[in-house]
C-alpha cells in the first residue's frame, strides 16, 4: 500500500492490483513487500475526492451524475490493446467494472478484494517444513507440479468474479458498498463463515471478522458522497494504511504463535 501510494504521488498509476503481484521477501531484515507487472500502468495524476457541497449537503442525491463520478475512459484508454476495463478480473473495483475512468481511489479498493480473497484462498501457512522446500527453490513453482496443499478454492459467489459479466459483478459489488449494512452481511454470510471455520483456528475468527468489517466500513462510508447509481469508493491510501496498522499492533502477538515460518534470519539459508 505505501509502494502504491508512492507511485501516486509520482503520477504512476497501477491499474493491476492483485494477488499475484503482490509479493513478499523471504528475509526478514529486508524488505519484505513488493508491487510488480506495470504492464497496464501508466502516468497520470492523483485524482482528488469527491466534495460535498458545504452549503446544502443533503442536496448531494440531486446533483448531476457526472460531478461525483469518475470521468469518463479517455479515448485512447478504450483502445483493445489495453482495454476499457484495467486490472486482474476478481480485483476490479465496481467503478471499473462499470466503465468508468481507472483512478487510484479503484487501485485501492483492489487491495481491499486481495485482502477479503486471502482469506478464501488458504487455509493457514504451508507447514515449516514445506516453507523450507519453497525457500530453497526460490518460491518458484514448476508448471504441473500441482497446488500447494494449504490452497483453496473460492465459494461459488466469488468464483463468479475470474469469469463473468463485466456489469453484473459490478453491481454487485456496489450493492455490497451502498448498503449501509453490507460489512456486517459479509462477515454473517456463509461464505466466510464457513471459510473460518473449515480454513482457519477458532481463536483467529474474531479478529479476522473483525479486520473485514472495519475495511470494508471505511470504503462503505466513502460512498456516501456520491449520487447513485454513479458511486465511486474513495477511501485514501492513508485510510486504508491506518485500519491494517492498528489490526496489526493489536494482534502482534499471534504471529509468532501462528506462524511457520523458520528463522531464515537465525539459520541465513542462501
Amino acid at each position: 500500500m505505501k509502494g502504491h501510494e508512492f507511485l501516486t504521488s509520482i503520477g504512476i498509476l497501477h491499474r493491476d492490483v492483485s494477488e499475484n503481484n503482490i509479493v513478499l521477501g523471504a528475509y526478514p531484515w529486508e524488505e519484505r513487500r513488493y508491487l510488480i507487472d506495470f504492464d497496464m500502468a501508466i502516468l497520470q495524476e492523483a485524482e482528488e475526492a469527491t466534495r460535498v457541497s458545504p452549503t446544502d449537503p443533503t442536496n448531494q442525491l440531486h446533483q448531476p451524475a457526472q460531478e461525483w463520478s469518475a470521468q469518463p475512459a479517455k479515448s485512447d484508454e478504450k483502445k483493445r490493446v489495453k482495454g476499457l476495463r484495467t486490472g486482474t478480473f476478481p480485483y476490479i473495483s465496481f467503478n471499473v467494472l462499470l466503465g468508468e475512468r481507472h483512478t487510484q481511489f479503484d487501485d485501492v479498493e483492489s487491495f481491499l478484494y486481495v485482502l477479503l480473497l486471502f482469506f478464501f484462498s488458504y487455509a493457514g501457512p504451508l507447514p515449516t517444513t514445506q516453507l523450507e522446500e519453497a525457500h530453497k527453490k526460490g518460491f518458484v513453482q514448476s508448471t504441473g507440479s500441482g497446488r500447494l496443499s494449504h490452497m483453496r478454492n473460492w465459494p461459488t459467489k466469488y468464483a463468479g468474479w475470474a469469469d463473468g459479466d463485466p456489469q453484473v459483478i459490478g453491481k454487485s459489488k456496489a450493492f455490497d458498498f451502498w448498503d449501509p449494512f453490507g460489512e456486517t452481511i459479509l462477515v454473517e454470510s456463509p461464505e466466510l463463515e464457513n471459510c473460518l471455520a473449515n480454513n482457519w483456528p477458532q481463536v483467529l475468527h474474531s479478529s479476522i471478522k473483525c479486520l473485514v468489517v472495519d475495511s470494508f466500513k471505511v470504503f462503505t462510508q466513502s460512498t456516501q458522497h456520491a449520487a447513485p447509481k454513479r458511486r465511486r469508493t474513495e477511501v485514501s491510501h492513508a485510510q486504508f494504511i491506518n485500519i491494517l496498522d492498528k489490526w496489526l499492533i493489536t494482534n502482534s502477538g499471534l504471529e509468532h504463535e501462528y506462524s511457520n515460518c523458520p528463522d531464515f534470519k537465525d539459520s541465513r539459508l542462501v
